[in-house]
């Protein structure tokens, strides 16, 4: 009776759900209102957030999204390569 050893490697490859993963989708699917709207609740609940430009939290949402609409441009869009 022969005894022998072997060594065995098996790859695989699994997607865990993150926390951040998981508000990365909920935040990717929201309209521009929808998202403005939920930034502003956000700012209003939590104290230590704050805007990067500093100036208060606009309370017209309509109005930060045509702001947006006439640059032609969304400040929420990532600036780097969309991951594949």
């Amino acid at each position: 009776m022969a005894i022998s050893t072997r060594l065995v490697m098996r790859q695989g490859q699994a997607l865990v759900m993150t926390p951040q993963l998981l508000q990365a989708i909920k935040l990717l699917q929201f309209s521009s209102l929808e998202l403005a709207n939920f930034l502003q609740e956000e700012l209003e609940r939590n104290p230590i957030l704050e805007t990067e430009s500093g100036e208060p939290p606009a309370s017209e949402s309509a109005e930060v999204i045509g702001e947006i609409s006439d640059a032609g441009e969304s400040r929420a869009r990532p600036t780097g390569p969309i991951p594949r």
